[in-house]
């Protein structure tokens, strides 16, 4: 370790909060490579929830545009110019909507501009020895190409994951200044290929060298894997309860299967819960072969702690839009095979009849419920080996004792 070199980490809500459990995993390995760390979050109102190591401190930033920048955003043509000219090329609108977001992006661009150049003075902060980090390729990893720009002796990359890199995803379908953080920034980590093949043919491969591939990982630290249920099936979900998770789609699936004992029970919390609980009382709560439970919030530890200590059969996501799920690898590292819409990146991580079964993006609850029926009807030697097949695929692509220490050496070249 640099004990000069200092990192300053973007965030949306680390460490406050429940979001991003997953910088847990790979802040204490940041924490070895530099002397220090400034954790800037745009969660202004939540309690800090998440232990950071002693060489970080912790900044609150608010995620919005003045209209000062967004003045200062319009004089500065030559940057929105280039961006009018990506648009024309790939054939995006130039709508009121779509200009109004540039703009707005732009200005929040600007106003962390000026933000880093302030931590940068008041910290004594040598351009040489810092790196700046945006854990989403969002308009905060706009800013840091901005500085950049104009700091070339600093380096500066950004994490892409699932809603950052996929235009589709939005509406209208458009993400602002993609092609001035590519060309700016020393290098765009991908969590998934999907991901950083969709980059690749976005800028048309002009920046492909910088386009990189960096999966995130989880552990296992107790070594354990679940067992499996003889005669019952033991399902688990988890994620936050909101449309794009589609857990109605569960519900819905669960009630279809009348032959076999099913118990599900789904960990996180959301704005559609109460509905989704009132849907299952009255799809599920007459029959007699199905259990559920919603489990409500919990910690990744928690959670760790229970896929360790409890015999668990399949994991289930049904998610519209994906980048390379956590939640999956996290089962996988415990020898849980998965069902999961085959989405955004989540065919590297699910492989069809290997150690799970992939479903449709768009499948219907009566498709999701054959796929249960599948995977129940299995025997115990095929089920074996989804479950060993399911831990080989993590310890090898998605442990974060070898993942994350392979993202340090990378960032550490630039």
């Amino acid at each position: 370790m640099n004990s000069d070199s200092t990192l300053i980490l973007f965030t949306s809500s680390f460490p406050f909060g429940n979001g991003e459990t997953f910088l847990e995993s790979e802040l204490p390995f940041l924490a070895e490579s530099f002397g220090r760390i400034f954790i800037v979050s745009n969660n202004l109102s939540a309690e800090q929830t998440r232990q950071i190591p002693p060489n970080a401190k912790v900044v609150r930033y608010p995620y919005t545009a003045s209209s000062q920048s967004k003045m200062l955003a319009l004089l500065n043509f030559l940057h929105l110019q280039n961006e009018l000219k990506f648009m024309s090329r790939r054939g995006i609108s130039r709508s009121k909507t779509n200009l109004s977001t540039l703009l707005t992006s732009y200005a929040k661009a600007h106003e962390l501009n000026s933000f880093l150049e302030n931590v940068v003075a008041e910290n004594n902060i040598q351009l040489s020895q810092l790196s700046l980090y945006s854990y989403w390729m969002n308009d905060l990893a706009a800013g840091i190409a901005m500085f950049k720009h104009k700091n070339q002796q600093v380096k500066a990359f950004c994490r892409a994951h699932g809603w950052d890199v996929y235009f589709e995803r939005h509406t209208p379908a458009y993400l602002p200044l993609r092609n001035f953080i590519t060309s700016q920034l020393d290098a765009v980590y991908c969590i998934s290929q999907n991901g950083k093949n969709y980059l690749d043919e976005l800028t048309r491969e002009q920046f492909s060298q910088k386009i990189k591939l960096a999966r995130l990982g989880t552990f296992n630290k107790k070594n354990v894997l679940s067992k499996s249920n003889s005669q019952k099936l033991k399902l688990l979900s988890c994620s936050n309860i909101i449309p794009l998770k589609q857990i109605h789609l569960i519900v819905e699936a669960l009630s279809l299967i009348n032959n076999f004992e099913i118990d599900w029970i789904h960990f996180g919390m959301g704005a559609q819960k109460s509905e989704i609980e009132k849907l299952a009382l009255e799809k599920l709560a007459g029959k007699k072969n199905i259990l559920f439970e919603f489990g409500g919030q919990i910690s990744n530890e928690a959670l760790l702690n229970y896929y360790s200590s409890n015999a668990i059969d399949a994991f289930i996501n049904v998610s519209e839009t994906e980048g390379l799920p956590v939640s999956i690898m996290e089962a996988n590292s415990f020898g849980i095979p998965a069902i999961a819409t085959n989405v955004g990146g989540v065919s590297e991580i699910v492989r069809n009849d290997e150690n799970g079964f992939l479903l449709g993006a768009n499948c219907a609850a009566s498709e999701i419920a054959e796929a249960i029926k599948k995977f129940y009807a299995l025997s115990l030697e095929e089920k074996s080996a989804m479950r060993k097949n399911a831990f080989e695929i993590w310890n090898k692509s998605f442990n974060a004792e070898i993942n994350y220490p392979a993202f340090i050496q990378s960032i550490s070249s630039l």
